[in-house]
């Protein structure tokens, strides 16, 4: 448990408010990824089930809102690609969530493998965590 000082509204000083967070986020977090790119390289249209009508996905500056949208856009992608996940960090989220940060590189068609780094922002609802945000980019300096 974390306690976190938050100012109520009509009183004067902070009061301390006690918070939950997952302790197993690490593994949740590191599994949910796994089960992720391993659907994206192998069987994308599965990756329906881990989104909502609320999910949000930016990728490379693209906004998507919707798992209609979001599922337009992923399959878009070139039909041949591997992911390979350098490390991914995770951390709880006083809201309940977990936030997951991958990153690594990603090999398309006959195409030299190129850097890359994704966030989610993992929510739990009835039992299962979806994607409730995500952003993505390639990790490609023009300086």
């Amino acid at each position: 448990f974390f306690f976190f000082f938050f100012l109520r509204p009509g009183h004067r000083r902070l009061r301390p408010v006690q918070v939950a967070m997952n302790p197993q986020f690490n593994e949740i977090g590191k599994a949910f990824t796994a089960q992720y790119y391993q659907l994206f390289d192998k069987n994308r249209e599965q990756l329906a089930n881990l989104y909502a009508d609320d999910s949000l996905l930016t990728y490379e500056g693209d906004q998507r809102q919707g798992k209609a949208s979001i599922m337009e856009k992923i399959r878009s992608a070139p039909q041949v690609l591997v992911h390979l996940v350098t490390d991914t960090d995770c951390q709880p989220m006083v809201t309940g969530g977990i936030l997951v940060h991958t990153f690594g590189q990603l090999k398309a068609d006959d195409d030299p493998p190129i850097g890359f780094s994704q966030t989610f922002h993992l929510r739990e609802a009835g039992g299962n965590w979806y994607i409730a945000n995500e952003l993505f980019r390639l990790s490609l300096h023009n300086v």
